[in-house]
């Protein structure tokens, strides 16, 4: 063979060695490639079966949680409103300044501004803001008072509020002490109350109410001495429960009157009459004993002014409302403003916004919360009333 034969040979060798080469190496990356793509499919699926099972579990927890708080009953919510009798707007039209002034001032007195919640925020508890004078004669007992100039007119007189803003607006001309806020509450509230007590005494027998029963027990106190305040005593349910605390302006007026011989009577019906501390006294042995069990219905005494504004809430003159209604920012910010508080976990998620999933080992505090702070728990259990300054 010659030269060139040989070297032709041996470049097809070569050639061929290098196709075999190729091909075997072809052949090798496809069987890495097969090799590598099950395991590359098995990651993807288990990323994808933890991010399902964290998914799942976001919602088991979400749902749990959901189940745990309070949902509104589907039932219609009952208006124990409807079951107070006295109707604050069946009064005479007038323009009477005497009666007037009285209503006004007692609206900002000491006997009920403290536990007033609606004025105390407008007043701003110690800040003594001037309160609008349109406002108040928009309350049920204000709106016999016509015309409203007859309201200006007749505050011009009064020696404990003053006309403000161009005789628009009325202020107490001392504020409240610097102890009072202007949100309620029960530790400011009893020490009004306690100052109160002195003077205060607890009547029982008036028998159920009507339409006019506010006004008839307000005439019936009338003859023994100026009052601060008469307030009717309700149930939770509204219902009148029959007896009333009634506020003297003193009391060597409050002594004169536990000591009439006869003692008064209601439509010929002997009544139940002892001070306020007595009937206090009396029920805190009550409970000690066991014979009755201590009311905790939101705390405090709660009752209503008389009706001060058009929305339903029509009650007697003084007191601080029956249940609260407040918008929930409102009840957030007193809150807040008590120091109150409610730590809730967050829900600790990865980058992706997954909820992380922890061992059963750990403690589980995801669900808890810290026990709210309560300010009144020394709170004595005062009750509802409706009220009037006589």
């Amino acid at each position: 063979m010659s030269a060139e034969e040989v070297k032709a040979a041996n470049g097809n060798a070569d050639a061929a060695k290098d196709v075999q080469d190729l091909l075997a190496e072809l052949k090798g990356d496809a069987e890495k490639t097969e090799t590598q793509a099950p395991a590359e499919e098995d990651e993807a699926a288990k990323e994808a079966r933890i991010i399902a099972e964290a998914t799942k579990l976001g919602k088991e927890q979400a749902e749990q949680e959901s189940k745990g708080e309070r949902k509104p009953s589907d039932r219609p919510r009952r208006n124990y409103r409807e079951n107070i009798k006295s109707d604050f707007t069946a009064q005479e039209v007038t323009d009477n300044h005497d009666e007037i002034r009285k209503q006004v001032e007692f609206y900002f007195s000491d006997s009920n501004l403290p536990m007033d919640n609606f004025l105390l925020k407008k007043v701003g508890g110690s800040a003594n803001h001037p309160v609008e004078l349109s406002l108040l004669h928009s309350f049920k007992r204000m709106r016999r008072f016509q015309p409203f100039s007859a309201i200006v007119e007749a505050m011009k007189a009064s020696t404990v509020l003053d006309l403000v803003d161009n005789d628009t607006k009325v202020q107490r001309k001392v504020p409240l002490p610097e102890s009072v806020n202007d949100f309620l509450d029960p530790n400011v509230v009893k020490v009004f109350e306690n100052e109160a007590m002195g003077r205060s005494v607890y009547v029982k027998g008036f028998g159920e109410e009507g339409p006019k029963t506010q006004f008839e027990i307000e005439a019936f106190f009338a003859p023994f001495g100026p009052t601060k305040a008469i307030r009717l005593r309700r149930a939770f349910d509204k219902t009148f429960k029959g007896s009333v605390f009634v506020e003297f302006d003193t009391e060597e007026t409050q002594k004169k009157f536990l000591a009439l011989d006869p003692a008064p009577k209601w439509n010929g019906k002997d009544l139940i009459i002892k001070s306020k501390k007595e009937y206090c006294d009396e029920k805190a042995k009550d409970i000690q004993s066991g014979k009755i069990k201590a009311s905790h219905r939101n705390g405090g005494h709660h009752g209503g002014r008389g009706g001060r504004g058009g929305r339903g809430r029509g009650r007697g003159r003084g007191g601080r409302g029956d249940n609260d209604r407040r918008d929930w920012r409102e009840r957030r910010d007193e809150d807040q403003k008590r120091g109150f508080g409610e730590d809730r976990p967050a829900v600790q998620k990865d980058a992706r916004g997954i909820p992380v999933i922890k061992s059963t080992e750990e403690p589980a505090t995801s669900g808890q919360k810290r026990a709210r702070e309560e300010n009144g728990a020394s709170e004595h259990a005062a009750k509802k009333v409706d009220v009037k300054e006589g």
